[in-house]
């Protein structure tokens, strides 16, 4: 996959009226990802920088320095189960927590992926250190702006959604527009990332000539990832759900991950 940086920057972008902007950070132990938002317009998108320039910004001075009116923070997780909202007490999450393995260095979260899920997760505390002194932050488990988005497009059973970034893949498959199945994998070439995903469909319980790949993230429809895919499944096609206001250098399957975090920002701001 791609390590080059991928920047846009808007003639329009003025930190001087933050604001009134949005600033949404992916986070993960080695990278981070950025994109700054006026309502539903990109101003400003930045991927794969180190997180070291979160704690001590130089490059991303004035970014990460001015006054938002919100930050949506998606932070990786290290381990998370699911957990069905009629089961979730939230005076037994150190119980759940017992099901993650939780070291001293990990901090745990939950908070509710749709309305009938709750997801409980574990993250890096060097993590939430990193985005600690942001203001007006939310965080948030960082796939779930990606499923609300997925969720909200009328997803067919047979469609198996990929969002792939930094040789992880995030899957996702709904049934009844519910949510069926979702989890994450590590890869490190064509070749696992075409297992991981013959090994969601089958458990599935769908034949691979019938199903549908959706995928977004660091991916091209001309490289061997896209085209070794095609080898094995009936149909496999970018993302194509645009949640901002977009250039044409901007393809809307690279940014939906980050930009769908969008669909997470409090009700106040809504």
């Amino acid at each position: 996959m791609s390590e080059n940086r991928h920047h846009y920057t808007s003639d329009e972008l003025s930190l001087t009226q933050a604001h009134s902007y949005t600033l949404l950070l992916q986070v993960d132990a080695n990278t981070f990802n950025y994109a700054v938002l006026s309502g539903k317009q990109l101003l400003a998108w930045g991927e794969n920088y180190s997180p070291d320039e979160l704690r001590d910004p130089q490059q991303l001075l004035d970014i990460l320095t001015a006054n938002y009116q919100q930050v949506i923070i998606g932070l990786a997780s290290t381990g998370f189960t699911l957990l069905p909202q009629s089961l979730f007490d939230s005076n037994r999450i150190a119980d759940f927590a017992r099901l993650l393995d939780v070291s001293n260095t990990e901090k745990v979260n939950a908070e509710a992926l749709d309305s009938q899920n709750i997801i409980i997760y574990k993250v890096d505390e060097m993590l939430t250190y990193a985005v600690k002194d942001l203001d007006n932050q939310n965080t948030i488990f960082t796939d779930a702006g990606w499923i609300k988005a997925i969720a909200a497009d009328y997803p067919l059973s047979n469609n198996v959604y990929l969002n792939i970034g930094n040789d992880v893949v995030s899957v996702v498959n709904f049934t009844n527009s519910k949510l069926r199945f979702y989890n994450n994998f590590s890869f490190k070439n064509h070749e696992e990332l075409a297992y991981f995903s013959a090994l969601v469909t089958t458990e599935l319980e769908i034949k691979p000539e019938d199903a549908k790949l959706i995928i977004s993230g660091d991916i091209n429809n001309s490289d061997r990832y896209f085209t070794y895919l095609k080898d094995f499944f009936g149909d496999v096609q970018l993302n194509n759900i645009r949640l901002l206001t977009l250039p044409d250098r901007v393809a809307p399957h690279k940014i939906l991950s980050l930009s769908a975090l969008s669909l997470c920002a409090s009700s106040e701001e809504n």
